[in-house]
C-alpha cells in the first residue's frame, strides 16, 4: 500500500495541474509580436508540476508495491518538524492578513528579515542587504520590466505615487 499522504498530494497536484493546463491553453501559449503569449508561463509552469506529480505518483506506488512497511507508518510530518513548520508558516501568514497595507515588497522584505535573523541567526548587515535588495530586485521585475504591478500597501503606494 502507497503513503496515503503522498499519494494523495501526487494526485492533488497532478489534477490542479491538468486544470491549469486546460485554462492556459485557451490563452495563446505560443510567441506572440509582444512575446510570449498569455497563456506561455502557466502552460509550462503546470507543465511542470504535472510532470513532477506524475514521478511523485510512480515513486508513491513503486514504494508501495515493494512493500515497504516502514513508508506506510511512517507520519507525513514528524513530531519534531511541527516547530520548524510553524515558524515559517505562521509568520508567512501573517504578512499575507496585511499585504492590502504593507504590500508584497515590504511584507516580503520583513518576512526574509525576520526569518534570516530568527531562523537563519544571519548577522544584521546581511540580513539588511538580502532583504532590501530582494524586494527591490522584485519590484524592477514585475513593476518595470513585465509591467505586471503587485501589490504594493498603502506605504509604498503613498511613497511612489502621492509626490
Amino acid at each position: 500500500m502507497p503513503n496515503r499522504a503522498e499519494f494523495v498530494m501526487a494526485l492533488g497536484l497532478l489534477l490542479g495541474a491538468i486544470m491549469l493546463v486546460r485554462e492556459a491553453l485557451r490563452l495563446p501559449i505560443g510567441w506572440t509580436t509582444a512575446g510570449p503569449g498569455a497563456g506561455f508561463f502557466p502552460f509550462w509552469l503546470a507543465g511542470g508540476v504535472m510532470l513532477f506529480a506524475l514521478l511523485i505518483l510512480g515513486r508513491t506506488l513503486r514504494v508501495g508495491r515493494a512493500g515497504s512497511s516502514t513508508m506506510v507508518m511512517k507520519p507525513f510530518i514528524a513530531a519534531t518538524a511541527w516547530r520548524p513548520l510553524l515558524i515559517a508558516f505562521l509568520p508567512m501568514v501573517a504578512v499575507v492578513a496585511v499585504i492590502e497595507y504593507l504590500g508584497l515588497y515590504l511584507g516580503g522584505g520583513l518576512y526574509l528579515a525576520g526569518y534570516m535573523r530568527w531562523v537563519g541567526r544571519h548577522r544584521w548587515p546581511r540580513i539588511v542587504l538580502v532583504s532590501v535588495l530582494v524586494p527591490l530586485g522584485l519590484f524592477v521585475i514585475f513593476e518595470r520590466w513585465f509591467l505586471l504591478p503587485m501589490p504594493k500597501g498603502v506605504f509604498l503606494e503613498y511613497l511612489l505615487y502621492e509626490r
